[in-house]
């Protein structure tokens, strides 16, 4: 079954390729077809536990002056993965906003069986990667993260549960980059609601802020190398 979107992107091609950029964070070679879901952070709600401590600054979310999370509590943190040992962490309080993922779908068009024709629909679009925009000033290290969940919520129970997380301390890059978390996931607007939710976290003010400044859906791979 041959969707719109499938005919577009045979027209297109392999869709819009990810320009090289020696700050990016992509794989080499990363690609996004259409259609795709995009926002700047400054476009989303904020949380209200983050009211005086954030700004946004053209399509920057971002902690405001010398603003810090505040220490909410301990954890456990493991000590190593092959061991049960931990000890206890401090929780800071990050920055918070939401950003509401828009409703997309699908024309399928009507096929002609031998019997009969099955009718034309529409089905919630595909996606398998979300992309975040952001800068993590310190990289690896933990005083400072950008990090972003695409969240459901089953509009039926009011139950909500994750579908993707990404974490900036996962990556040593400390400039403005984009980089992907990929999933496996159905989507149903019919039935669902779905959201991005990014904290940032500034631990202490010897480090500048972090930054998210956008995210999006999309359907991306590597573009295969031809020889």
């Amino acid at each position: 079954m041959k969707t719109l979107r499938s005919t577009l992107l045979t027209l297109l091609a392999v869709g819009s390729v990810v320009g090289a950029n020696s700050a990016s964070a992509l794989p080499s070679g990363w690609y996004d077809t259409l259609p795709a879901w995009t926002s700047t952070a400054s476009a989303c709600s904020v949380d209200e536990s983050s009211v005086g401590k954030y700004e946004f600054i053209g399509s920057q979310f971002r902690f405001l002056g010398n603003n810090i999370s505040n220490q909410t509590g301990v954890v456990a943190v493991p000590l190593t993965r092959a061991t049960s040992d931990a000890i206890l962490g401090p929780v800071f309080q990050p920055i918070t906003v939401r950003c509401n993922v828009t409703p997309m779908y699908d024309y399928v068009p009507a096929q002609k069986g031998d019997l009969f024709e099955i009718p034309a629909s529409w089905k919630s679009v595909s996606w398998n990667s979300l992309v975040v925009g952001y800068k993590d000033p310190d990289g690896i290290s933990t005083n400072a993260s950008v990090t972003a969940s695409l969240r459901k919520l089953s509009r039926a129970t009011m139950t909500e549960s994750t579908i993707a997380s990404f974490n900036s301390n996962s990556s040593a890059s400390v400039v403005a980059v984009e980089d992907v978390k990929k999933f496996t996931h159905t989507f149903d607007f019919l039935n669902n609601d779905y959201y991005i939710e990014i904290n940032l976290v500034r631990k202490n003010t010897n480090v500048v802020t972090p930054v998210a400044y956008s995210v999006r859906l999309t359907t991306g791979d590597v573009a295969p190398i031809i020889k």
